[in-house]
């Protein structure tokens, strides 16, 4: 354990045992790195079985540390952690179970790749008690699956949530990316309805983000592939907007939309700011007002060689992100709860401001005020970005 993280393990400790934890747990191994990734992934299997072993030793000494915590909302996200074996699955789930108490766990998420998974390995993870799968479609146009670098067809992708259902997952998610070169406004709804007709309970609308140096970017910059204009993306969210809430899923963030009940819990947790742990190479964590990420060089982070980058909020730090991050939810933000913690934190006139620029946009037609609640409008939620950008 970092010697910093350590010295506060009381503090850790406690603001563990206030309230159940999210667990997430990185697995960083994918048969091939899509185009457009920057995340701390890796071809090279070889590293999987040391990575693993670490990965189920932190997670006996985590709940070691933090006195054995209880945990409501467990994730298993990546690269592809449908590459684990059934026995890899199996250890680290039975590794969490020993070393968290899961008896308040409401939801245990995995991602998986639509390419790498069949009816028996999603049989077997439904057996383990994982209720939730989150399938990384991104499309369902074959040209555009293999611009994005995707190992999968349409056809597995559909495949794929036809068998979480025969394995007896509760809740099944699919991603669809926006803003891919050559995607058509006409072909994502349609997409969108193709994936609502499977019956599955969320979908992620994800903006195909380049901000990093991969192969895709380099294409565009070589001028041999040509990224949407800013309004055909717009457009294709306000169809979205749209189309989605008349399929069945209504909108519960900014790029996510659920059937009744069927919401992303552990996503959830992260934009009303409650406490998670995460664990394996680039994970972060929050605890208290300390957070911290873990080593992206997954190598060293396997040999304990890895350095993390630790944060500890301030008092202005802390209250801007709860507008920062819960002015995505579709519920919005109880803005006198946030003005009564302004206030006990000597922030008032911070929080003043604040609430100025927000009732001018509501002139403008991007915020909502219900009394004492805001929320951003459906347009608000389009120029998002630069709205939040005042709490950053």
């Amino acid at each position: 354990m970092n010697p910093e993280l350590e010295r506060r393990l009381p503090e850790l400790r406690r603001a563990a045992q206030a309230e159940p934890l999210g667990l997430y747990l990185h697995v960083p191994f994918c048969l091939d790195r899509c185009t457009y990734c920057s995340f701390a992934t890796t071809r090279d299997r070889s590293l999987q079985p040391d990575t693993i072993a670490r990965l189920i030793s932190e997670v006996r000494a985590w709940g070691a540390a933090l006195g054995r915590p209880a945990v409501d909302t467990l994730y298993l996200g990546g690269g592809t952690p449908s590459l684990l074996s059934s026995t890899e699955l199996a250890d680290l789930t039975g590794a969490v179970r020993e070393a968290f108490d899961l008896g308040p766990l409401v939801e245990a998420t995995l991602e998986a790749n639509p390419g790498t998974v069949d009816l028996a390995w999603l049989s077997r993870t439904r057996d383990l008690g994982w209720d939730r799968i989150s399938l990384g479609v991104q499309a369902l146009d074959d040209t555009l699956l293999a611009r994005l670098g995707r190992i999968h067809g349409s056809a597995q992708a559909l495949e794929a949530l036809g068998w979480a259902e025969q394995a007896g997952f509760r809740r099944r998610s699919a991603d669809l990316m926006v803003g891919i070169p050559g995607q058509s406004l006409s072909k994502v709804v349609e997409d969108a309805r193709t994936l609502a007709a499977t019956g599955l309970e969320h979908i992620s609308i994800y903006l195909l983000d380049l901000d990093k140096a991969c192969p895709l970017r380099a294409e565009i910059d070589a001028g041999r592939l040509q990224l949407p204009t800013e309004d055909d993306v717009a457009d294709v969210f306000e169809a979205l907007q749209e189309e989605l809430p008349r399929l069945g899923l209504l909108p519960y963030e900014i790029s996510n939309y659920a059937r009744p009940g069927a919401e992303s819990r552990h996503n959830s947790r992260y934009w009303e700011r409650r406490p998670y742990l995460g664990l394996g190479p680039s994970a972060a964590s929050q605890l208290g007002e300390l957070r911290w990420t873990e080593s992206g060089v997954i190598s060293a982070w396997t040999e304990q060689r890895g350095e993390l980058d630790l944060q500890e909020l301030d008092a202005t730090e802390s209250l801007a992100e709860i507008p920062l991050l819960g002015l995505r939810l579709h519920r919005g933000l109880d803005w006198a709860a946030l003005r009564e913690k302004a206030s006990s934190l000597n922030l008032r006139p911070l929080c003043d401001a604040w609430e100025t620029r927000l009732r001018s946009l509501e002139k403008e037609g991007l915020v909502c005020w219900d009394s004492d609640r805001v929320r951003l409008s459906g347009r608000g939620m389009l120029m998002s970005n630069g709205i939040l950008q005042m709490f950053a």
